[in-house]
């Protein structure tokens, strides 16, 4: 079971032990989509960062003057961009199908495995948004000091 598997199965087993019942639908999938989502600004809130460590600073204006019109169609583009990476777990994870054949397999598993994947699972994406929130700050602290 793969990492984005593992995301399904957390919050399936969330969801499970709060209420009590068999419930098959989770919000699973949109949790992958804000993950990759988080993945995707990370590593470019990251890239931000190095250019502003190497005094690169005008490189990141010329990154977004490059972005025709930034100020709409820039903000727009970047928008379309997150809304179809949060498309794309749809795509890989969404169908009801494919939601049934992970629950199945991790419905087969004894406790303890389930217990590691449901780990790995909530590991991953709180992982993805702790990062994110670490990153998008140091990136707002520095543009605040350079200015």
């Amino acid at each position: 079971m793969n990492i984005f598997e593992a995301v399904i199965c957390h919050d399936y087993s969330v969801m499970r032990t709060e209420r009590q019942s068999i419930t098959y639908k989770t919000n699973g999938v949109h949790m992958i989509g804000l993950a990759w989502i988080c993945n995707v600004l990370t590593v470019s809130g990251i890239a931000i960062i190095a250019f502003l460590l190497l005094n690169r600073k005008q490189d990141i204006y010329d990154l977004l003057f490059e972005i025709h019109y930034w100020e709409l169609a820039g903000r727009v583009g970047i928008l379309i961009t997150l809304a179809f990476i949060h498309m794309l777990s749809f795509g890989a994870y969404g169908g009801k199908r494919i939601f049934m054949n992970i629950i199945k397999r991790f419905s087969s598993m004894d406790l303890e495995q389930k217990n590691a994947v449901s780990k790995k699972g909530g590991r991953y994406f709180y992982t993805s948004l702790c990062c994110f929130l670490v990153v998008g700050a140091m990136v707002f602290y520095m543009l605040k000091i350079m200015y």
